[in-house]
């Protein structure tokens, strides 16, 4: 069997972000195509934000895998790594405690991107 492998943001004990691998493993569908099992989530939802656009730092408000469509995007996290996100790219966010991490768009392009939500929302 084979695995896909992506960035997963997530915290250490003393709830300190970092990046660690993602790992999911995927059979053969045939005529080329490799496929994991469904995974199931809760909602999904599209969002974009012009260039310059940045956001201070923050836990992911929920566990979610986050497609970026288009733009470039540099997230750093809590315990200094840096991660550069490009279209294509598929990170699963889930340092939900702490500080958390921080971003900004890089170059003149908006981040468009789809946000697919594995748990519920939190209560407000």
């Amino acid at each position: 069997m084979m695995n896909l492998q992506f960035p997963h943001f997530t915290t250490n004990n003393a709830k300190v972000s970092k990046i660690e691998t993602c790992l999911i493993d995927i059979k053969d569908h045939g005529h080329g195509t490799f496929v994991s099992e469904n995974i199931e989530c809760h909602s999904f939802r599209l969002a974009e934000t012009e260039p310059g656009g940045s956001y201070d730092w923050h836990p992911a408000p929920r566990k979610q895998y986050v497609v970026t469509l288009t733009g470039t995007v540099e997230f750093i996290f809590g315990n200094g790594d840096a991660l550069l996100v490009k279209p294509g790219d598929v990170f699963l966010a889930n340092d939900l405690e702490g500080k958390g991490h921080k971003w900004k768009i890089i170059g003149e392009t908006p981040w468009r991107r789809l946000y697919v939500h594995l748990d519920q929302p939190p209560a407000t």
